[in-house]
């Protein structure tokens, strides 16, 4: 069963590890850190137009020193099962690497 793209399927997995793998690579764990609605526009008009808040996802691999370019990744969580994402890298920080999604 396919999962629910809102900002609420995902907000309630921030701290927990999912496996990301790209283009049949190793797949990496990357833990997901923040679950954030977008700002812009009216959530109202926003439910009406599109029935859901535009959301962006960080999530942050260990190793700051690799990383894949950005594109869709294959990610895998015990709850939430199997999806597929386009993410793009952020860069390093003091957590590791950064990788962002946008769903609108």
């Amino acid at each position: 069963m396919p999962i629910e793209m809102v900002s609420e399927t995902f907000a309630q997995h921030i701290g927990e590890p999912f496996e990301l793998t790209r283009d049949g690579g190793e797949p990496f764990e990357a833990v997901l850190s923040s679950c954030t609605e977008s700002p812009y526009g009216s959530p109202d008009e926003w439910l009406r137009t599109i029935k859901r808040i535009p959301f962006l996802l960080v999530f942050h691999a260990e190793d700051p020193t690799r990383y894949w370019p950005q594109g869709t990744f294959t990610l895998r969580h015990p709850e939430l099962g199997e999806f597929n994402l386009f993410m793009a890298p952020l860069g390093p920080d003091e957590r590791g690497m950064g990788y962002q999604s946008v769903i609108s």
